[in-house]
């Protein structure tokens, strides 16, 4: 995680802000992963709330005033630890 958030805290604006869309994306797959899985309300749920807070960084950043603070980044980084290992590498160059 050491290097996604080097790689997230050294992002320049437009990288930072396709990362976070990526995220939401990967995020949307473990959700439907969910769908038949016998404690899917509990995980879907999960997942939403993560969705939730890497949408309002998304969305905060936009604004090319706001800093990419290291509190952010550790908020995105705990939400992308809800991915598997193999698809939260693929943030890692």
């Amino acid at each position: 995680m050491e290097q996604l958030r080097a790689r997230l805290m050294g992002a320049e604006r437009p990288e930072l802000l396709s990362l976070l869309a990526a995220v939401i994306a990967e995020l949307t797959v473990r959700g439907q992963s969910y769908y038949d899985s016998p404690d899917a309300v509990e995980r879907l749920r999960e997942t939403n709330e993560a969705i939730h807070r890497i949408a309002g960084h998304l969305r905060d950043l936009s604004d090319s005033e706001a800093i990419f603070t290291a509190s952010r980044a550790d908020g995105v980084l705990e939400q992308i630890r809800l991915l598997t290992s193999s698809t939260s590498s693929q943030f890692v160059r």
